[in-house]
């Protein structure tokens, strides 16, 4: 006797409950401003990949201020955005602590 093939049996995608793009914000001191751009330094630390020591690893973003209110020393939240141009990707979230 023959066995009849089955159909593939159809699965369901599991589908989160948060967007898959969320908007990704950072934490960082701002460095240096211009008219309606700032630049904000953004520092973590990560784990050497051999020796697991925990090193600083820092990078600047070009950040959109529209009111020129963030000022060189302030903690600020940046938030991803669309790109404002060929370096600007982020705009000011809000001023944590200001210098």
């Amino acid at each position: 006797t023959r066995v009849a093939a089955q159909a593939p049996v159809a699965r369901r995608q599991v589908v989160a409950a948060t967007p898959a793009h969320a908007a990704q914000e950072l934490l960082g001191t701002v460095v240096s401003t211009t008219p309606k751009t700032a630049t904000v330094l953004v520092s973590r630390k990560v784990p050497h990949p051999r020796y697991h020591k925990l090193i600083n690893k820092s990078k600047k973003f070009a950040v959109h201020d529209e009111e020129n209110t963030a000022k060189v020393g302030d903690v600020v939240y940046i938030k991803q955005c669309r790109p404002m141009s060929k370096s600007k990707k982020f705009t000011l979230g809000e001023v944590v602590t200001a210098k």
